[in-house]
């Protein structure tokens, strides 16, 4: 999909990794360029698997790994010579901190007339937050995700996920790619804001449409839905499953599959907007009747009656089962320290070739370095020797 186009990946840590990682999955050459102390991300004490973080593990498969100083003017030169010889490049700091390392956008096109350059840092470059700190709870809470996540009554919830991490990142791989089309149609250099706090603004959808148009102003909902009923978890007589007969003709199956039909011509149940008004007398019934049997007994009535349905599982059950072998999505790499790991693939399927590649491993810190100077960049082995003894770029055993 993306082979032959070779990235800069500056990301550090979630935020930046994944938009590197969704592109090395769909065949780019990622080049992961890390401080001396390595990708923040590495960090064993946090979700480890072995020696590094799973953290590191997922979000970095399938790339490089260089290690440059860019304190220093050599490791400043040698992310030149990277730009010059590279399609893209992925960053995400604070505002201002690619300009203060003298790595700026001008700085960077004037080295590649026709770079992208993917800049995701919290807040954007303008606005009165532009300088503050932001992590992926900061921006669930400030955006107002927290607001509507959890129980009613109960405390805020953060999202089981990152999602304010994943789903900026998987934006910035979006930006990355519209400006990779737009450099083969020849726009020519690029420069593509991608701000945390905005994407969660974004993520919102029709929520925030609701809010800025009709004032709505929600509140958390458990597993229900703002305005379409029935549409939530309900207990049974052995766990919870979902309904979500969002459309009428659904809502008519399910009460013939539950065998209370007359609830399906009630007059005060035929629309959405009818059920939601009236929730307080349909639901109750609907919880009365679903404790009466299992989960099993109930998803096997709902599949049979065409009445969309799931059991709540726990990740036991979403990973280990028939449809994740069916499409593959499971795969494995050895990594050192670590032995095999277990990572969830690339979504998004070539369907004109039998089978996704697996992703490559993680990559040691500084695992490329020799191989990048060398054959990427073209340097001399007395260049190499000079530039590994300086510091300004490491190697593994260094």
């Amino acid at each position: 999909m993306l082979e032959g186009y070779r990235i800069l990946d500056l990301g550090q840590v979630i935020a930046g990794a994944i938009g590197g990682m969704a592109l090395a999955d769909m065949g780019a050459e990622v080049i992961k360029v890390e401080p001396p102390r390595g990708d923040l991300g590495r960090n064993p004490g946090i979700a480890g698997i072995g020696d590094v973080s799973s953290i590191y593990l997922t979000f970095n498969r399938g790339k490089k790994s260089i290690v440059l100083d860019l304190k220093t003017d050599d490791g400043k030169k040698v992310l030149l010579d990277l730009v010059a010889a590279s399609d893209a490049v992925l960053a995400n700091f604070r505002p201002g901190t690619m300009d203060r390392l003298g790595l700026g956008f001008d700085v960077l096109r004037e080295r590649n007339p026709e770079i992208v350059f993917v800049d995701s840092s919290g807040y954007g470059d303008t606005g009165p937050w532009r300088d503050r700190p932001a992590f992926d709870l900061v921006e669930v809470a400030i955006s107002g995700h927290m607001s509507i996540t959890g129980e009613p009554g109960r405390p805020p919830a953060r999202p089981g996920t990152p999602s304010a991490d994943i789903s900026t990142a998987l934006y910035c791989a979006l930006a990355c790619m519209a400006g990779l089309l737009g450099k083969a149609k020849g726009k020519g250099a690029q420069h593509m804001e991608v701000p945390m706090f905005d994407v969660q603004l974004a993520m919102l959808g029709y929520i925030s449409t609701m809010y800025l148009n009709k004032g709505d102003l929600p509140g958390p909902q458990g597993s229900a839905h703002e305005y379409m009923v029935p549409y939530q978890a309900f207990p049974t007589g052995t766990g919870h499953i979902v309904l979500s007969p969002r459309e009428d003709r659904f809502y008519k199956k399910m009460c013939v599959a539950m065998g209370i039909p007359e609830l399906g011509d009630d007059p005060r149940f035929l629309t959405n907007e009818l059920r939601f008004k009236n929730q307080t007398e349909l639901l109750p019934v609907m919880e009365k009747i679903l404790l009466e049997k299992s989960a099993e007994e109930w998803l096997a009535i709902f599949e049979e009656g065409g009445v969309p349905a799931a059991p709540v599982n726990k990740l036991d059950r979403a990973l280990e089962n028939d449809q994740v072998r069916a499409r593959e999505l499971i795969r494995e790499y050895e990594y050192p320290g670590s032995g095999t790991v277990r990572v969830v693939g690339n979504p998004i399927r070539d369907l004109t070739v039998p089978r996704n590649p697996d992703p490559g491993p993680a990559p040691f810190l500084g695992e490329n370095t020799e191989e990048i100077l060398r054959n990427t960049l073209g340097y001399g082995e007395e260049r190499i020797r000079s530039l590994m003894e300086s510091g300004a770029v490491r190697g593994p055993s260094n």
